[in-house]
């Protein structure tokens, strides 16, 4: 068998690394959508305002229009 350049050590960091990579691209691809941001911002200003539904709530009501 042939033996690895990196030990598993090495090699669970660089997917850890990967990962955060990864996350970090997404987060700047949700950053630089301009519709997405104004969305994101809109629901921030609803839920401090209390405009918001509980998921008991929504369920009432999605029952209610036979939705659900």
């Amino acid at each position: 068998m042939a033996r690895s350049l990196l030990s598993s050590q090495d090699r669970k960091l660089l997917m850890e690394t990967r990962h955060l990579l990864e996350d970090l691209l997404e987060t700047e691809e949700v950053l630089r959508d301009k519709i997405l941001m104004k969305s994101i911002k809109e629901s921030q200003r609803d839920t401090r305002g209390g405009r918001f539904y509980t998921i008991e709530q929504l369920k009432t009501q999605l029952r209610k229009e036979g939705k659900l």
